[in-house]
């Protein structure tokens, strides 16, 4: 029972991390692999009882330990306090660039509405890719109801340029969002990009975007605003179509 606990929580631990550094993708179901390495930590101590503790006993406690702390340390965001934008809020002044280096400011997504404005992390991050996937699979409920898509982050074109070949035309993608854009709505993450996406993925070393959700329509009004707080969760897509209807 030991040794199947240590390969649970190994396992648990090893396939999560594949997932994002090799595979470079990402699930945000990590409850998934918290409830995988928790039952191999309960294995582990329920063979305490039976048999005493041994090398695979305290190598099970320490890896699922380190999973628990490493992974709230990891996902956690830390930058603003608190949603600015709300319900009846006026869209921010901003001005974007394209992918083809021409500019727009917030008048153009106006002029669009209804928009759905997906601000994302960077072109780095696996979650972003998942964010944006999420999205285009629910591309038909929005084009029902006459939406525009546009996704923005504090990349470059030239950085952003595969991305919007990644998510074709259901989305159009902006760039160079300032830092005080971000603060504006209060969606500034202060941490960036983790160290080991900058070794790995060649990710810079600046302030983000919280993975968040604005819809605005033809009043130049926000209907909907929503953020997140941890990279494994993001604006729910139900909201957002319902704040349409």
């Amino acid at each position: 029972m030991s040794a199947f606990g240590f390969l649970l929580v190994l396992g648990g631990f090893l396939s999560y991390f594949t997932l994002i550094f090799v595979f470079q993708r990402f699930t945000y179901k990590t409850w998934i692999f918290n409830i995988i390495i928790g039952v191999g930590i309960a294995m582990a101590v329920l063979s305490w009882f039976q048999s005493g503790t041994n090398l695979i006993f305290w190598s099970t406690i320490i890896v699922g330990v380190a999973w628990f702390i490493l992974s709230k340390v990891e996902l956690r965001l830390t930058g603003s306090k608190k949603l600015k934008l709300k319900q009846g809020s006026n869209f921010p002044a901003m001005t974007f660039t394209m992918i083809d280096g021409s500019e727009i400011s917030e008048q153009y997504l106006i002029d669009k509405a209804p928009v759905l404005l997906v601000l994302y992390r960077g072109w780095w991050c696996p979650s972003s890719k998942t964010q944006l996937n999420e999205i285009i699979q629910q591309y038909e409920q929005f084009s029902k109801l006459g939406v525009k898509i546009y996704a923005a982050s504090v990349d470059d074109p030239i950085a952003a340029a595969p991305l919007q070949e990644y998510v074709g035309g259901d989305i159009t993608i902006l760039c160079n969002v300032s830092e005080s854009f971000l603060d504006s709505i209060g969606v500034r993450d202060q941490r960036g990009a983790p160290w080991y996406d900058r070794i790995l993925f060649g990710a810079p070393k600046q302030d983000i975007s919280m993975p968040s959700a604005i819809v605005i329509n033809k009043n130049g009004k926000v209907v909907f605003a929503a953020r997140s707080l941890q990279v494994d969760n993001r604006p729910r897509i139900n909201d957002m179509l319902a704040s349409l209807k």
